[in-house]
């Protein structure tokens, strides 16, 4: 079927309004005819009427709402670019008897197991900036610092010395007694330095030394608690717990709150619900540590065929619990669509560490990374398959998807087929009458 516009017919007019070219336009109004004469008889409207609707649907594509530009434009306009049509490599794992039981452990990271050692920290040091009080007694009156003419006036015979504080160099000044080193020792080490330098000088010389002001054995305590701050550590030891507490406790919810510890160059992070409820995660805390409060609620991606997503609803769905298993996140994403989705089609993707694959047996040589991409499958048709996703635990930031039946797209096409006809049969209705009603005026 072929048409021909002239420049002075009605129709060429109408293609130059629509903000056609004639050239444009008559491939265009040639190439649809036939897709959508099948719904709609020419007969009925005649072919100059059927070609002025569908000229008009062609140039309405152009006057429809938007939220932006369209994909043909963006990448007609660039500049300069990068185009890419690599794959990202993937490992493609079945959730199965076979692998669900490194699947069923939370795989948490733990300060337990990043730091080993969960003792008190030993019998606290002296540090540079520490100032201390210094307690000097003697036998008798008379001594080097207890003068005979002193002596009824202070009983035990002693003298206090100003506060001294660990200088740069780590040491103290006594008097008689010269620099004394203080510094990475304990409060008892100083006191026998100080009595060992004065032995042969005071009378029988006794020394009690006691902690003034404590500035190197401190605990940053940040983020996301009421009063953040700068604590000293107290000499029995303390646990994380005591110390958040000391600092106003968290803003937040336990559940929603992710505590990170820096120390020695390492960072662990875990959230602070575990560290209440599981008493071996509340481990000691040492000097210079840094423990940063963060709100981060655990979240999950629900995408595809999911009664949430049908409905309307966010995709992104926090945990609300410390660990979630893959049918609790299906429950919360409302279940799966019985109109559209897939049973056997529900993956759940992720970046997985390669240990934990090469336990499951994948061959992970191809993959230059330690954080391999991973795409975990379920089939639910499979009587198992809602005990396996019992089992599987979901991690923070996963993406659960799951696939439209096939059938599906049948139904989108013959759902727009039919839109089609409709329109254009409305078109030709609308055409018709206007036919008519210009016969009947003139």
């Amino acid at each position: 079927m072929h048409f021909q516009i002239s420049t002075l017919s009605p129709m060429g007019d109408l293609v130059r309004r629509l903000g056609l070219s004639i050239s444009a336009a008559v491939p265009l109004i040639s190439a649809a005819v036939p897709l959508i004469s099948a719904a709609v008889p020419l007969q009925r409207i005649g072919r100059p009427a059927f070609a002025f609707a569908v000229a008009v649907c062609l140039s309405a594509c152009s006057v429809l709402p938007g939220t932006g530009p369209k994909s043909d434009a963006v990448h007609a306009n660039a500049t300069a670019g990068l185009r890419s049509n690599a794959a990202l490599p993937y490992a493609l794992v079945d959730i199965s008897a076979d692998t669900i039981g490194f699947l069923s452990q939370p795989n948490l990271i733990t300060f337990q197991g990043q730091f080993p050692d969960k003792r008190p920290k030993p019998q606290q040091v002296v540090g540079v900036g520490d100032v201390l009080n210094i307690s000097i007694f003697e036998a008798a009156p008379g001594g080097l610092f207890t003068p005979a003419t002193a002596a009824g006036a202070r009983p035990g015979n002693f003298v206090d010395l100003p506060a001294q504080a660990v200088d740069q160099k780590g040491a103290i000044h006594v008097p008689y007694a010269g620099e004394v080193p203080a510094a990475a020792r304990t409060l008892p080490e100083i006191q026998q330095a100080i009595v060992a330098r004065l032995r042969n000088r005071a009378i029988e010389p006794q020394v009690v030394v006691s902690l003034n002001q404590q500035h190197s054995s401190v605990v940053s305590v940040l983020g996301d608690v009421n009063t953040p701050g700068v604590l000293a550590l107290n000499s029995v030891g303390e646990r994380m717990l005591a110390l958040i507490a000391r600092a106003g406790g968290p803003k937040f919810e336990a559940i929603e709150t992710y505590v990170t510890l820096q120390r020695d160059g390492r960072r662990v992070k875990v959230l602070l619900s575990r560290v209440v409820h599981d008493p071996r995660e509340n481990i000691f805390i040492r000097p210079n540590d840094v423990i940063f409060l963060t709100r981060e609620s655990p979240t999950f991606t629900a995408l595809g065929a999911l009664n949430q997503n049908v409905f309307g609803f966010n995709s992104e769905i926090p945990f609300d619990v410390e660990t979630l298993t893959l049918a609790q996140a299906i429950g919360k994403a409302g279940g799966l669509n019985d109109q559209q989705s897939d049973p056997a089609e529900v993956y759940v993707y992720r970046y997985e560490d390669r240990p934990l694959l090469e336990k499951m047996g994948v061959d992970t040589k191809r993959f230059p990374y330690d954080r391999i991409p991973t795409v975990y499958h379920l089939n639910l048709r499979d009587p198992a398959g809602m005990l396996l996703a019992a089992g599987f635990q979901i991690k923070t930031k996963d993406v659960m998807y799951v696939a439209n039946a096939k059938v599906v797209d049948y139904y989108k096409l013959l759902t727009l087929i039919s839109n089609t006809a409709n329109t254009t049969s409305a078109t030709a209705n609308a055409v018709t009458n206007v036919n008519a009603a210009v016969k009947t005026r003139w």
